[in-house]
């Protein structure tokens, strides 16, 4: 079955979001996504000494973290 897909419908003309944007989008904290940079479940583009985040990859991980509960199983 085909993961439902999601589309980041704030800022449409970006690309690349700031750790701020990002965090603020997936409503968690900085430190939280930090960890989630840090251990690769979500790709990262440095540049200039900053870290940056690219729209599909966000819309990538928004959509492989969501689950469906069918009769109370995941």
């Amino acid at each position: 079955m085909k993961q439902p897909t999601f589309e980041i419908t704030e800022w449409p003309d970006k690309t690349l979001f700031s750790r701020q944007e990002t965090a603020q989008i997936l409503g968690i904290g900085l430190s939280t996504l930090d960890s989630l940079i840090s251990y690769s479940e979500l790709p990262r583009t440095i540049v200039h000494k900053r870290v940056l985040v690219h729209r599909k990859d966000l819309e990538n991980y928004i959509s492989t973290c969501r689950t469906t509960v069918f009769g109370g199983t995941k």
